[in-house]
């Protein structure tokens, strides 16, 4: 794929070189949907270990002790976009664009325990703004005219979003539960994926024409550093809830709230005000789609 697009775009420097006709600007907007594609499993939502979660299962913990374990396969890949694109055609049949994309992802369960004496859950979504730069090939059909592009998927703004609870009965004593909740922010590096669709465009005016495409996207987008931004424990009383005294956000060291992503680092005692390493994660945002909109041409 990678050499792929390389030679596309090298095909479009040659193309943008030599004498052309018919070149135009253009711009599309539109919006749509993404479903998950290309499944793995998902990241380890809790490095303190606070809701007894492993990565990437539903478990389920029978009161004679045996456990059902599912596996949580999937992508973050799958929600609603929208975008807004410009573009040049060098001539009738290939032009260069970039696209700008704005993506708000479905919250997925990312791990699950259920047990006599806890019940945990982890929830992610993505949000975000992508880049595409991309090479756009066409036939120029005058009426229902399909097109193919491909290009780059560089996320540029945007964050994972994480939120656990747990929740234990009965252990602040007898008729009082506890009730555990977070809500984790990560940031990416710099990732690269890529990106492509197959469409039509149809004229309904002299400028103006309606796109419909099929789209696919793979990307997996590295995580740099990730921060518990809320973090409450409360005492659920036959009088009550309570917040549990010493067990807040502000009772939190700097290393069980911040931590940083690495492939290679030295692990000894940890520092409570530092931040703390962990290993290097990767979020699938994968995933294929449709997108519909608008398209408007401006004078040649």
């Amino acid at each position: 794929m990678k050499k792929t697009c390389v030679f596309l775009f090298t095909l479009v420097a040659i193309t943008a070189s030599t004498k052309t006709i018919a070149q135009e600007f253009y711009v599309r907007g539109g919006g749509g949907y993404s479903m998950e594609s290309g499944k793995t499993e998902f990241n380890n939502a809790d490095p303190n270990g606070l809701t007894m979660i492993q990565q990437s299962t539903d478990v389920t913990v029978n009161a004679d002790g045996s456990q059902r374990i599912k596996a949580l396969n999937g992508t973050l890949g799958s929600g609603f976009k929208a975008n807004l694109t410009f573009g040049y055609m060098f001539n009738p049949y290939i032009g260069a664009e970039l696209g700008f994309n704005y993506f708000t992802g479905e919250e997925k369960t990312i791990g699950k325990l259920t047990s006599p004496l806890m019940q945990s859950e982890a929830k992610a979504h993505l949000q975000g703004l992508d880049l595409m730069p991309a090479l756009y090939i066409t036939p120029a059909f005058s009426k229902l005219n399909p097109y193919a592009r491909i290009g780059f998927l560089i996320p540029a703004v945007g964050k994972l979003y994480i939120d656990s609870d747990a929740y234990a009965p009965n252990a602040g004593g007898p008729g009082v539960d506890v009730n555990v909740s977070a809500k984790t922010e990560v940031t990416a590096k710099f990732s690269l994926g890529y990106a492509g669709a197959l469409g039509v465009t149809y004229p309904i005016g002299p400028r103006l024409h309606v796109f419909g495409e099929f789209e696919f996207k793979n990307l997996s987008i590295k995580s740099k550093t990730a921060e518990i931004k809320e973090y409450e424990t409360t005492a659920i009383t036959p009088n009550g809830t309570v917040f549990v005294p010493g067990q807040q956000l502000a009772d939190l060291p700097k290393n069980e709230t911040h931590f940083e992503f690495s492939d290679d680092y030295t692990q000894g005692v940890s520092d409570p005000n530092s931040v703390r390493k962990i290993p290097t994660q990767f979020v699938n945002a994968s995933g294929i789609g449709f997108n519909f909109g608008v398209r408007y041409s401006f004078g040649r």
